[in-house]
């Protein structure tokens, strides 16, 4: 069946694809007037066509440029569709040069009165800004996207940085009818591809040389009373690589839950340069080592003048650490001072872009500035600390040693035989805890300019969410009670985040939502404003129709909104792992008092349900002590990461839950 299911996309898009003219602006009122997708019927959007060539050209002024031409055509079926008529184009400026964007254009087709209409991209569609010191972006708005519009632009990206291609996104989270990419390198230039190793997807790449020439020419002037010109020629010949593909009917990438960057299980190609090998000179390897990598980073980034430069802080940090001397008390004042002084700009990096003199006089910096200070104030202390190289979740995982496969800096501090990891730029983040951003599997600590290492950046320590119901029931149908929540480690971070700077009436009316009928009232909070204390909420609530009568029979769901009604991995099967954010333990215990004139029937069964040995499990415990019941509920996962192959185990292990959550207590006329 999976077979034949193959052989019919293949011959459909054979067809489909062969009928189409995909010059720009040879859109078809077929193109315009498709409802769906032919194969992803559920599909918001879908390229068309993409096309992408990458080659480089010789200018005798400047030598050689790198060249990307992009030309897309996107359909969009219907407003979930939209946010594709909006894209970015991203790119690099150095100190002394920059990438330009020339050619844009663009034009929306819709079908009006039964004729195609087109809107030509125009000025005020067209948006530029600097995102970082180093990169700029343009990001495009077109005009007149309804539902069924198709739009097309193409634009050429012009780069003077000839030692580096940009890596090419292979897979969308829409599907791709067409994909046609060429790229064309001088055999001055040593290039190796990489392929995602997380995607399934194979693209057959062919591989060719073919013979090139360049002519360059000078003028010489001779003489001294009598001038004469002369101009000489030179010709060099040389090979071009070209690599080569058109790939049809590529599958959009599906979200799933538990996903740590879904792009990073996509398909695309990375290119390393790996030598150099002009005319007239000999070949230079730069193939690199991460110990190589991250050395270059040291001496370029200006690490050793940044970790050893004290004098802005120094008074400062001598009276704030006056009498202390237990180390760890040391660490928590300094880490806690450097982010009262410094906020962050929002900006990444691994450089010191400012400088912690700078930054120190001014109150903000980016990532490098701020958490390289913090490690020269560790060190300045008598601590052991060093920094650690990041590369952010959405910066993806590299594939070979580079310095673009890192864009974060962390500070690393060795205390009593512990590592603990520690970022001043995140405001809710407690001594020891990381932001999202920054937990991406491994980090080079880097502890002088000739020796690094790897480092894992993922939690060790269990973060808990423990709620507690109680519970009366009224009238046989309505109740109210009262809830107490208790967060701890990185759920006590998460709540801050989410909710810290809410109004009162907006954070009720979250917690109102999904848990029906309900009213909440007396909400106090306790910890919210002192980071890396526990949280502990508590609020009183009233339930209409919380309880199912039947005749004389009272049927009660006894974790009301705190059950867990589904289960979050519904697939078949799962192609990616399954990630969590750390360690957890979410335990949920509900106290009912029984009503005047009502007994137990039946109570739920008490069950244990381990996953996988000890990575996970899943208790449920009910009883009973005259007129009260007692149910708890508690979940531990001491894993992050589970495999595809883990996810049957998983699914059930969830699954488990969720029907367990779904029982009932039944009551009973005494």
């Amino acid at each position: 069946m999976q077979k034949f299911y193959t052989t019919v996309i293949l011959c459909l898009f054979f067809v489909f694809s062969n009928a189409q003219d995909f010059k720009f602006g040879k859109v078809s009122k077929e193109e315009v007037m498709e409802k769906s997708h032919p194969i992803e019927k559920d599909a918001n959007a879908a390229l068309l066509y993409r096309n992408v060539s990458t080659y480089f050209e010789y200018y005798p002024s400047t030598g050689f440029t790198l060249i990307t031409n992009v030309h897309e055509r996107i359909k969009i079926y219907n407003k979930d569709g939209f946010d594709w008529a909006t894209r970015e184009i991203n790119y690099y400026k150095g100190a002394n040069s920059q990438e330009t964007i020339t050619g844009l254009k663009g034009v929306t087709y819709n079908m009006v009165g039964g004729k195609l209409v087109e809107d030509k991209l125009k000025k005020d569609g067209i948006f530029e800004e600097d995102v970082t010191k180093y990169q700029l972006r343009t990001k495009i708005t077109m005009p007149a996207v309804n539902e069924g519009s198709v739009i097309e632009y193409e634009y050429s990206l012009r780069s003077p940085f000839v030692t580096t291609i940009d890596d090419i996104i292979l897979q969308y989270t829409i599907p791709i009818n067409v994909l046609d990419v060429k790229i064309t390198i001088p055999e001055f230039l040593g290039f190796s591809k990489h392929f995602n190793p997380r995607s399934r997807l194979v693209f057959n790449v062919q591989e060719s040389r073919k013979p090139f020439s360049l002519t360059s020419s000078s003028m010489e002037r001779n003489g001294f009373t009598v001038v004469e010109h002369s101009i000489s020629t030179s010709k060099v010949e040389y090979q071009q690589n070209t690599y080569s593909f058109i790939k049809t009917a590529i599958p959009s990438l599906k979200e799933e839950s538990h996903i740590d960057y879904l792009s990073n299980y996509g398909a695309f190609i990375k290119w390393e340069l790996q030598y150099t090998k002009f005319p007239n000179s000999i070949m230079e390897n730069l193939t690199q080592t991460w110990e190589g990598v991250t050395k270059s980073i040291f001496n370029d980034g200006g690490y050793d003048k940044e970790l050893s430069r004290t004098n802005y802080f120094q008074k400062d940090l001598d009276q704030l650490l006056q009498g202390e001397t237990v180390p760890l008390k040391k660490a928590q004042k300094i880490y806690a001072f450097a982010k009262s002084k410094v906020k962050w700009n929002g900006y990444l990096g691994y450089e010191a872009e400012s400088g912690g003199s700078k930054i120190y006089k001014d109150g903000e910096g980016n990532i490098g500035d701020i958490n390289l200070m913090l490690t020269a104030m560790l060190r300045y202390a008598g601590l052991k600390a060093n920094p650690v190289l990041v590369s952010t979740v959405n910066n993806g995982i590299p594939l070979f040693p580079t310095r673009k496969g890192f864009n974060y800096v962390i500070s690393s501090l060795d205390l009593n035989g512990e590592r603990i990891l520690l970022d001043a730029t995140e405001e809710n983040a407690s001594f020891g805890e990381l932001p999202k951003r920054a937990r991406n599997w491994n980090g080079r600590i880097i502890q002088d300019k000739e020796h690094s290492d790897w480092v894992d950046l993922m939690p060790k320590t269990q973060s808990k969410n423990a709620y507690s119901l109680n519970i009366e029931i009224e009238d046989e149908n309505n109740l109210k009670g009262k809830s107490t929540n208790i967060l701890t480690g990185l759920y006590a971070k998460s709540y801050r985040d989410n909710f810290k700077n809410l109004s009162a009436d907006s954070y009720i009316e979250i917690l109102e939502k999904n848990k029906g009928n309900i009213e909440i009232a007396n909400v106090e909070t306790d910890g919210q404003l002192l980071i890396g204390s526990d949280i502990k909420e508590t609020y009183t609530f009233e339930i209409k129709s919380g309880v199912d009568k039947i005749n004389d029979k009272l049927y009660i769901k006894p974790l009301f909104y705190l059950s867990e009604s589904e289960n979050p991995f519904k697939a078949d099967k799962r192609s990616y792992p399954i990630i969590f954010d750390f360690p957890l333990r979410d335990s949920r215990v509900v106290n009912i008092i029984i009503p005047e004139g009502f007994e137990v029937e039946s109570l739920p069964e008490n069950s244990m349900f381990q996953l996988m040995g000890e990575s996970g499990i899943f208790k449920y415990l009910t009883s009973q002590n005259g007129k009260y019941l007692r149910i708890e509920s508690v979940l531990e996962l001491n894993n992050l990461v589970y495999t595809p192959d883990d996810y049957e185990n998983l699914k059930q292990f969830y699954a488990y839950m969720v029907e367990k959550h779904s029982e009932t207590i039944v009551l009973k006329k005494s």
